[in-house]
């Protein structure tokens, strides 16, 4: 029995926005208000990968790219960018979300590789010693002594 290895498939990323959820008096093109704008996953996030994206590291890698007061939240399949905008993603702000949700992704999927592979480690010694106390086991005859 051997893990599945971890494909760049694997890795979470975003596939869009919802355009269905965003604000319905937004203008197109129109970057001076801040409002929340939905981002769809292609897959659902493991647990340590929203930790992560919700984080204060994250809010601190943000701010120093030039986005003091986005944060980011998840709800269910969805990024939800909260205080930004069509214009300020299309400028720069998605390519900073998508390498930090790429970072982030890589790194939680090679510890559950490393969690798999541990398990599975663990998984094989326990059967070889149980092979091997079995065989001990198989070895033992109740025979008496010749009279």
């Amino acid at each position: 029995m051997t893990s599945t290895p971890v494909t760049k498939s694997d890795e979470l990323a975003l596939t869009g926005v919802l355009a269905s959820g965003l604000p319905a008096n937004i203008e197109p093109g129109g970057a001076s208000r801040f409002y929340d704008v939905p981002a769809v996953f292609n897959r659902r996030p493991h647990p340590q990968e929203i930790v992560d994206l919700e984080s204060n590291d994250t809010r601190d890698k943000l701010r120093r790219a030039g986005y003091p007061d986005v944060t980011l939240a998840v709800h269910d399949r969805r990024l939800v960018i909260e205080h930004t905008n069509l214009g300020e993603l299309e400028r720069g702000l998605a390519t900073v979300i998508a390498t930090t949700l790429r970072t982030i992704s890589v790194n939680v999927l090679a510890t559950l590789q490393t969690a798999a592979d541990n398990a599975e480690a663990a998984r094989d010694r326990d059967l070889q010693r149980a092979q091997d106390i079995t065989r001990a086991a198989e070895r033992i005859t109740f025979t008496p002594e010749p009279s």
